[in-house]
């Protein structure tokens, strides 16, 4: 419910947990930080509905798209597109704008053809047959197989890349090369500079006067990066900012206590370890269900982060169809366990490994502190971990992307969809790095193939009983180790900051927000 007459003007101050990557969504791996930029910026033919705060997950919404329509055997999906739309240089976004965005991504012959945009979007893009223009506010999209997250697949933001909308007139002038940040989308606001901080540039957007669902109240949206916790929470606390991403969970309750909004809710994120299970001693499942067992995630949430996070015990994120709350704890904190299976697997005296990385970044919460908690509790039981940090996030995203080399054991992660065939995505044998986003190069043909069968199923009962069990699989494996998920303070903002809404979602909608001073 809307309370209080939106007012027009201002410029809303946002801190976001790192820099915002090249601004070209379907070739970006910036993370959410990025998205959450984008998300204002780009469109696709459905969208979540973020302004949905009761939806277990987020519920999908015709877009650009007005209408559609899904054949009965799944494998043809008819668009009626939203007329008068133009994107924000002046071309009319229309059906062959559609088509020439997905041969970006489709087709190798084609002069748009991106490869990076092809990797990065490869979980939808690989279904794809064909994209047709049936008429100039028309298209249809066949599969090769029927994939019946397509739609909620494709509105994921930087997953990485992200199936979204860019003027085909802008490509064509810039080519893939140097289309970062001069992509014109069709959203409510548009790129309208990046500004110097002192961690890196910050990106400014404007209103779009143009918009086809009616121009935003806001002037502009100014995002500014500041990788520590702290100093965002310190940022809203000076009113330095209006909106922060993951204040410091340890000041939550004194920006409650002045006033500000703290969000509460379940969100699809989850912050986890890989192993890699190519090398040893990870390679043997023993040890990974052993360093479960001695990693107390209870303490770890309960102590750096005050009760902000929940620890998680299965992979699956919340805010996802098939996750389960009551999923079970496989691997409750005991010591003596995990020096059980130490011996049983040939290391009763433990052994030495190195976890990689990153010290900061988009919703990394606290990855130094996390790692380091992890080598008290391994200490315990003999096993002794070198930490190497890595300062860059965007080049700790590729390189992590690339997959662990031999001499690594553990890397990290901060993820989670709100589709299920993200599992698929950082489990399959078929996404193992570098090709994918494996990157601990776990491989298991039953998995494989509860994971193929889930992807194709019609059925929504079906589809979510399959996702489980491969989900309870991979957890008998210990083949990733969950951490904890953030259940308040993904967000804090101040309350002149007026219909804000905190949908299951990791990004937010802010075409319908304001700000009201009380001048």
């Amino acid at each position: 419910m809307v309370r209080g007459t939106p007012k027009r003007g201002g410029t809303l101050a946002v801190a976001l947990d790192w820099e915002v990557d090249s601004i070209d969504p379907p070739a970006s791996f910036g993370g959410w930080n990025t998205a959450r930029v984008v998300q204002q910026m780009f469109e696709s033919l459905v969208e979540d509905d973020l302004e949905d705060e009761a939806s277990p997950y987020t519920r999908l919404v015709p877009t650009l798209a007005e209408q559609y329509d899904v054949s009965p055997d799944g494998l043809v999906y008819t668009f009626c597109l939203r007329k008068n739309v133009r994107f924000h240089d002046g071309t009319p976004f229309d059906a062959a704008a559609v088509v020439f965005n997905f041969d970006r991504m489709l087709r190798q012959e084609a002069p748009q053809f991106s490869p990076i945009a092809a990797d990065y979007n490869q979980v939808a893009i690989q279904s794809v047959e064909d994209v047709r223009a049936l008429d100039a506010h028309t298209v249809e999209i066949i599969l090769r197989e029927p994939f019946p997250e397509f739609l909620r697949c494709m509105t994921q933001e930087d997953a990485p890349g992200s199936i979204v909308f860019i003027s085909p007139t802008a490509l064509k002038a810039y080519g893939n090369e140097g289309i970062a940040d001069h992509a014109p989308g069709t959203g409510p606001f548009q790129f309208a500079e990046r500004f110097p901080t002192p961690y890196g540039s910050g990106v400014k957007i404007v209103r779009n006067e143009d918009y086809w669902g009616g121009a935003p109240c806001l002037d502009g949206i100014r995002f500014t990066p500041l990788p520590s916790a702290g100093d965002r929470a310190q940022a809203l606390l000076d009113g330095e900012v209006d909106f922060a991403y993951g204040p410091e969970p340890t000041r939550l309750e004194e920006l409650r206590e002045k006033g500000f909004i703290v969000s509460e809710g379940p969100i699809p994120y989850v912050w986890y370890f890989i192993f890699n299970t190519r090398d040893r001693p990870f390679c043997d499942a023993r040890v990974r269900r052993a360093i479960m067992c001695a990693f107390d995630r209870q303490r770890l949430s309960d102590t750096i982060f005050d009760g902000a996070t929940d620890r998680m015990a299965g992979i699956l994120p919340p805010a996802s169809p098939s996750y389960e709350a009551d999923f079970p704890e496989l691997y409750p904190y005991d010591p003596a366990r995990a020096k059980a299976l130490l011996a049983e697997a040939g290391y009763p005296d433990g052994f030495a490994f190195t976890i990689v990385t990153a010290t900061a970044g988009s919703a990394q919460l606290a990855p130094i502190q996390i790692c380091q908690s992890m080598a008290r509790d391994l200490a315990d039981i003999g096993v002794r971990v070198t930490i190497e940090g890595r300062e860059d996030w965007v080049s700790y995203c590729e390189e992590w992307r690339l997959g662990m080399p031999e001499g690594v054991g553990l890397s990290e992660m901060s993820w989670g969809m709100s589709c299920d065939v993200w599992i698929e995505q950082v489990a399959h044998t078929r996404y193992l790095s570098p090709k994918g986003f494996n990157a601990g190069y776990y491989s298991r043909t039953e998995f494989d193939r509860l994971l193929d069968s889930a992807r194709t199923e019609p059925s929504e009962k079906r589809r979510t009983e399959l996702y489980r069990k491969a989900h309870r699989l991979i957890m008998e494996d210990a083949a990733l180790l969950p951490v904890v998920t953030v259940r308040t303070g993904m967000v804090a903002y101040a309350p002149h900051v007026k219909n804000f809404k905190f949908p299951r979602q990791n990004w937010h909608d802010f075409k319908r927000v304001w700000i009201d001073r009380g001048d």
